[in-house]
This record gives structure tokens, C-alpha cells and sequence, in this order.
């Protein structure tokens, strides 16, 4: 060693210009996609480059104003779409130290869950997919990223723009009047937008965008305080509009998250109509009645045109 100076600290991700504060260890890992050169005689005597990218992954704080976009880019019209710009969008990683990594392009692969309660979240874990510049050879010296020693942009965290309020389920019937339904939950509520994107590559290049391959939100949490016939009711089972065998279970009606006293400043979550995929009922002296329910949305078809699988709005501030 020539230097007692180490590189370590944090950082914080610049990408589409927003700045990613995390509550966590910010992770860049090369993903070299190798293939092995088998001979029968010798064994493995080699193995050839095929793709190569970066994988970062953080769990953002959870900043928000009126930006959800910033963490939830994509909607069911954009499926079987290539989703990376015309324009490449640089990644940045600025380190409290004063070095700053840029990657040529990235789109977001992972979006975050949202945890909504007093004691989770208010996100999960995140990722951004960073590809190479393509009008470039892998030979030259900016190809692939680029580090240099620079102060940080101008930035700055503001945590009262990441609220964890309290939140409730509020399940509406449409009518005259509206049956509307408030469920608590035992440990907060988990929103999952359940995107699947799918690298497409050229020989030539490797990866050069993703498509959107599917698209599966869910909203989960453990209902507190409702009882055994409300919970089956959710399941659609029998009774009236019951679904009959290869029929839909949707309810009709909606399923919206949102804070627990109208004038906090939270997320609102929003299935215009919804079923349930799955949930249960315990019966334990130990155990709350009920465990964890899954529900997804249906999409809800107006004069022919489909409405909006799910809806997320973040909340605004001047």
C-alpha cells in the first residue's frame, strides 16, 4: 500500500434526472455472460464473452412529489414494447468521496414494492439495468462506463417527502348509494406492480434494449378485524353474482390503499375492480383469523375501452 485512503462510503444514483437517495448499500455488479468451450479430450479450455452489462440494485428512501414514474415507468399499454429511449439515459453513481461512475444507458428492470404502514417502507428494493454506449467498440476507454473525480451535483434529501402513514383498504361497491367497505390491515400493505421485462440482444452487441413482458400488480395484507363471512364474501364463492365455473371472480367492485385519515400526505393505490387470488383463515390460539390475502386487479371495460389495470398517485407538494 502506498495511501491509508480507502475507497468506501456511500453515494447517491442520478438517473433521468432524479436523484436516488437510499436507506441501504447502493450494489453495482458487472453481469458478464460467458460461454464455456468444451473439448471432449481436455475438458473446459476456455470460455467466450457473449453479453456484458451492470446490475445496480438499492432500496430508494422513498422521496416522492407527485413523481411516480420516477419509480413506476411503465403501463399495461407499453406491454410487448421495447422499453428503452431513442435517447440514452446515463446512470450516475456519485460517491460522498467525490467519485463519480456514469454508465451510458439504463432503464429501470426492478420497481420497487411499496410498503405501506407506520413501521415498513415506504419502498423495497429497486434495480437498474446500465448498458454500454452501442455506437461504440468495446475498445475504447468510455465504452462501457466512465470515472472521473467530481464534486456532486447540486442535491439535497428531504425526508418529510417520504411519509409512513397509517393506511386502510377501502373496497367500494358502486351505487346509489356507494357501498363502501374500510378493511385494516394487521402489518401495513404491500403493492407489487409485477413487471417482467425481458433482455433482447444482437450477436453483435449483446443486450441493446428490454421489452415489457408482463405486467401482474398485487396488492397484499392481512386483513384485521373483518369477519369469517366478509372475508369468503371477497372470495365470490356462492351467493348472488357468485362465479360460476369458467367465470370471472371479479367483484365489481374497487380496492383502493390509501392513508387511514384523509388529510395525511401518503400513497394511494387503486383497483377499479379486483379479485382475489388467494388468502386464508387461521384457527390457533396463537394466531390472528387471518393470514395474508393477495389481491389483483381485473380491468374494468367502459363503452368498449379498457380502463387502467392499476393506478399509483404520490402525494404533491408545493
Amino acid at each position: 500500500m502506498t495511501t491509508r485512503v480507502i475507497s468506501e462510503g456511500p453515494a447517491v444514483v442520478s438517473y433521468n434526472g432524479f436523484n436516488y437517495y437510499t436507506t441501504d448499500t447502493i450494489t453495482l455488479t458487472p453481469d458478464i455472460k460467458l460461454r464455456e468451450m468444451i473439448s471432449s479430450y481436455y475438458g473446459p479450455v476456455d470460455s467466450r464473452v457473449t453479453d456484458k452489462m451492470f446490475n445496480l440494485t438499492f432500496t430508494p428512501f422513498g422521496m416522492m412529489n407527485n413523481n411516480a414514474a420516477a419509480y413506476f415507468p411503465f403501463a399495461v399499454s407499453d406491454l410487448g414494447k421495447l422499453m428503452m429511449p431513442g435517447t440514452d439515459l446515463p446512470v450516475v453513481i456519485w460517491t460522498s468521496a467525490g467519485t463519480k461512475i456514469s454508465i451510458p444507458a439504463g432503464i429501470i428492470n426492478r420497481c420497487p414494492q411499496l410498503l405501506l404502514g407506520t413501521d415498513i417502507g415506504p419502498m423495497g428494493q429497486m434495480g437498474i439495468a446500465c448498458l454500454g454506449d452501442i455506437t461504440k467498440v468495446d475498445a475504447a476507454a468510455d465504452a462501457h462506463y466512465t470515472i472521473s473525480t467530481a464534486a456532486i451535483s447540486a442535491h439535497s434529501l428531504d425526508p418529510d417527502k417520504a411519509p409512513t402513514p397509517a393506511y386502510k383498504a377501502v373496497v367500494t361497491l358502486a351505487g346509489t348509494p356507494d357501498v363502501v367497505t374500510e378493511i385494516d390491515s394487521e402489518k401495513g400493505f404491500t403493492f407489487d406492480c409485477g413487471a417482467s421485462l425481458t433482455p433482447r440482444g444482437v450477436n453483435r452487441y449483446g443486450t441493446v434494449n428490454f421489452k415489457l413482458s408482463a405486467l401482474k400488480p398485487t396488492i397484499s395484507f392481512s386483513p384485521f378485524g373483518i369477519t369469517e363471512a366478509a372475508a369468503l364474501a371477497l372470495f365470490n364463492i356462492q351467493g348472488t353474482g357468485a362465479a360460476q365455473l369458467g367465470a370471472s371472480n371479479k367483484l365489481g367492485k374497487s380496492l383502493v390503499v390509501k392513508p387511514a385519515n384523509d388529510t395525511d400526505k401518503g400513497i394511494t393505490v387503486t383497483f377499479s375492480d379486483f379479485k382475489v387470488q388467494s388468502g386464508s383463515m387461521l384457527f390457533g390460539a396463537d394466531d390472528p383469523r387471518h393470514g395474508q390475502y393477495v389481491f389483483t386487479p381485473a380491468v374494468k371495460v367502459t363503452a368498449g375501452v379498457p380502463g387502467a389495470l392499476y393506478t399509483v398517485a404520490f402525494p404533491t407538494w408545493a
